[in-house]
């Protein structure tokens, strides 16, 4: 039953989350990674900034479930991209990169991502009389939508559970929409990220003393 197995990683991915979340707070509480208040932001005291943190971890952890379910050769590839731009997003948090390195960092990823799976955006499956797209056309297009897309959901992270509660959204709908489909693996991968992103959603909007943000990490 393929729809009990989705089920089965969303709640592995989201119990995963909830295990690691507070173990990830006190960290950054204790290295002191931390949002400062000051005139621009809404908070009055320092908040943790490591919640991408958690949930990178909560994804991890089901999508080798997943591996099991529904066995996928760009898993690696998946994991190795998000390890990457976690670790280029904390870096920003903790260092503050120049806007011009995190953009061609992003570029080059994007392109590893493409040439490390072989996906890309080819088909418009008819969508404004489109079809196939040629690989000149294609490889571009998909580096546009894909920085474009990193960068449009980075810049809504602040407000309280505004890119969590978009995300956890966004990625119920796809699942959807894969699962009609018939692409359960995508359907799977879907549902996981909502599954991740709800225990930091009830944490950053409801919690006093256990708030954290995204950070850049988990944004990208």
């Amino acid at each position: 039953n393929q729809m009990l197995y989705i089920f089965i990683l969303f709640l592995v991915s989201l119990l995963s989350t909830l295990w690691i979340f507070r173990k990830v707070h006190r960290i950054a509480q204790m290295k002191n990674v931390v949002d400062a208040p000051d005139a621009r932001k809404l908070q009055d005291h320092p908040i943790p900034v490591l919640g991408g943190l958690s949930v990178f971890f909560g994804i991890i952890v089901a999508l080798v479930f997943c591996q099991l379910f529904f066995g996928s050769s760009s898993l690696f590839s998946f994991i190795g991209i998000m390890a990457i731009m976690l670790i280029v997003g904390t870096t920003d948090d903790i260092l503050s990169l120049s806007p011009t390195l995190r953009l061609v960092i992003e570029v080059i990823v994007v392109l590893l991502f493409i040439y490390g799976t072989g996906w890309s955006i080819n088909d418009l499956h008819g969508l404004w009389g489109s079809g196939q797209i040629p690989a000149y056309a294609a490889v571009p297009l998909t580096v546009l939508a894909c920085v474009g897309i990193i960068n449009a959901v980075n810049m809504i992270d602040g407000v309280d559970g505004l890119m969590s509660g978009y995300g956890i959204v966004v990625s119920f709908i796809f699942g959807v929409l894969f699962y009609q489909s018939g692409d359960m693996g995508m359907a799977a991968m879907a549902m996981i990220a909502a599954g991740a992103m709800i225990p930091f959603f009830m944490h950053n909007v409801f919690g006093k003393k256990s708030k954290m943000f995204l950070g850049d990490g988990g944004a990208l």
